[in-house]
């Protein structure tokens, strides 16, 4: 700039020591200070002002005088570019960075400057401004981005920017708290934006049972907080510490009168892996929260040991079903269910399994509820059905035997208003009659009343599926609302069969519930049989079918084609005359 400056002047006068001096004053209208190094680091000021409020009071000084203003965080960067800029010549070059001031203030300037060579002398020209007024605004924008409006608190991108910050020290021991108030978004809806206020103030109360100096609270969502510790805590404390929370917390709605919007669910991960994403981490810590409030009865979970290995199979579960479903991966094994009469096999029960590398076979009592949840239900169930018409037909044709197969339906597959007639559908292509097929239902269906679910029970009746009460006994069935529908068959519970051979009250009502079924022609199965003294005991009682481990685990296809019941009954079987009695 100089050099630039000083070519224009001598084209309109020649130069001479009073020309300079005017030359230098207008300088001083700039808001910005002018200034020259040389080779030896010499700095000199063109507008001397300028630099007045930092104490520099020579027009000349050394750089190292100016360096040592410079704030201690800035000064290592700003050298080692200055020196990087020397052999860079007419390359411009901007440097932002903080300069003490007379009174300790520190002012925020950028400088501008260029390296030129002249008659083998290097130098370098550029200017000082004051940015401070700039810098203001990116750290008031900066600090509205990081907070949250309704609470005053952290949110969530600043949770991920300190996670990163503290992942890239490893020196550091840290552990993330994630909390979730539960059913927030509905009791909002009802209640209204005073019931949130209550919320967020209950939370920052209760949260002051954390300590304060190495603590931080942060609001990620409507309804969700996290809390990170920036030191070691250990694993008691920090459960500790949660359970006073719940309970200020709840202490706290209780004195506002507020009986709802007070359960809440914590997940912690402590001592986070320093090799994770900072997403990962608070996804460990959201998952760890999701599995106390899903799956456990605990308020709080601790991502650690039995509890970390449930957490990580409870998620895979979560994340690989849907990619399950689309490979077609999932397997059916097959359980026999005999007839008393016969001593053969009436029908079999389709048993999803889902093997895997990791957690191997993944059962449904697992897997069906993350199916509901996600929406994947009724693709699972069409899968499961079409392999077990598939296996049916086979066997049937092998065997030459007119075997039927159980199907287990959820309550969300009835509510699917195509599902009667895709099940004709794949029943048709199957080679099979709906007679042939035998549709478990749970006795939510009785207990729920669910209208439309009772309409799709009696169509399916009328294109011919035969119908079956599943896990009879193992909640709160009605017998009256069971004998309003149309079903074929009542399968009881495996625990109320073992409860029967105890109690002596449940050994009546079964004994009664049989001889109903009967006089209805309804056939009875008694699940779970695993000795030879259960056997005995419902055969001589008079049910239809039983099943359980006595007769067979699931098999496998190969092992099912070939499965013989010949002698599990251990005698005579009962004939229809007999079951008169």
């Amino acid at each position: 700039m100089q050099k630039d400056l000083g070519e224009a002047v001598l084209q309109v006068q020649p130069p001479n020591n009073e020309y300079k001096t005017r030359l230098i004053h207008i300088f001083d209208v700039f808001n910005e200070g002018i200034f020259h190094m040389d080779a030896e680091g010499l700095l000199t000021f063109y507008n001397p002002d300028f630099y007045v409020q930092f104490g520099i009071q020579s027009p000349t000084i050394h750089a190292s005088a100016w360096y040592a203003l410079v704030h201690p965080d800035d000064q290592e960067l700003l050298i080692n570019r200055v020196n990087a800029h020397i052999d860079k010549f007419e390359q411009r070059i901007l440097n932002q960075y903080r300069v003490r001031k007379t009174d300790g203030d520190y002012l925020w300037i950028e400088g501008s400057a260029v390296c030129l060579t002249e008659r083998g002398e290097t130098y370098i020209v550029g200017s000082h401004r004051d940015i401070s007024d700039k810098k203001m605004m990116e750290t008031y924008l900066k600090e509205a981005a990081f907070y949250d409006d309704s609470s005053a608190l952290f949110n969530l991108r600043k949770l991920l920017l300190d996670l990163d910050l503290l992942v890239q020290s490893s020196d550091n021991v840290f552990s993330v708290i994630y909390i979730r108030i539960h059913e927030l978004q509905s009791y909002l809806i009802e209640y209204g934006s005073d019931l949130l206020k209550n919320v967020i103030t209950n939370v920052k109360s209760a949260a002051q049972v954390f300590p304060q100096d190495h603590a931080t609270l942060y609001r990620v969502s409507l309804d969700t907080y996290a809390v990170l510790f920036r030191d070691a805590v250990s694993h008691t404390s920090l459960k500790m510490m949660c359970t006073q929370f719940v309970h200020r917390y709840q202490t706290c709605m209780t004195q506002q009168n507020t009986l709802f919007a007070n359960g809440m669910s914590l997940g912690i991960y402590p001592d986070c892996d320093h090799q994770l994403e900072s997403e990962e981490i608070l996804s460990i810590a959201f998952r760890t929260c999701a599995f106390a409030s899903e799956q456990s009865q605990s308020q709080i979970e601790l991502y650690e040991g039995h509890t970390q290995q449930k957490v990580d199979r409870y998620f895979y579960i979560e994340s690989g079903l849907k990619c399950a479903l689309r490979n077609k991966s999932l397997s059916v094994k097959y359980q026999p269910i005999i007839d008393t009469t016969t001593g053969k096999v009436s029908s079999f029960e389709a048993l999803v399994r889902w093997p895997t590398k990791d957690y191997g076979n993944i059962y449904p009592d697992e897997f069906i509820p993350v199916a509901e949840n996600k929406g994947l239900i009724v693709e699972l169930g069409y899968q499961v059905f079409e392999k077990a018409c598939q296996f049916i037909n086979h066997y049937n044709t092998m065997n030459q035997t007119s075997v039927r197969v159980n199907v287990n339906v959820s309550v969300l597959q009835l509510l699917n208003s195509n599902f009667p007639d895709e099940m004709l559908r794949i029943t048709s292509e199957a080679g099979l009659t709906p007679g042939t097929i035998i549709l478990e239902l749970t006795e939510t269906v009785i207990l729920d009343e669910h209208k439309y679910a009772l309409q799709q029970i009696n169509r399916l009746n009328e294109l011919g599926f035969l119908l079956s009460l599943d896990d009879f006994g193992a909640g709160f069935s009605s017998i009256h609302s069971f004998f309003d529908l149309p079903f074929d068959q009542i399968k009881i519970d495996r625990y109320f069969s073992m409860k029967t051979m105890k109690n002596d009250n449940s050994c009546q009502f079964l004994e009664f519930l049989i001889k109903l079924c009967r006089k209805e022609q309804i056939s009875v199965v008694i699940e779970g049989i695993e000795d030879s003294k259960m056997l005995h005991q419902f055969h001589a009682m008079g049910a239809s079918h039983l099943q359980g481990y006595w007769f067979a685990k699931p098999l496998s296809i190969a092992a099912a084609m070939y499965y013989n019941p010949s002698g599990v009954m251990g005698m005579p079987v009962l004939t229809q005359d007999d079951q008169q009695l």
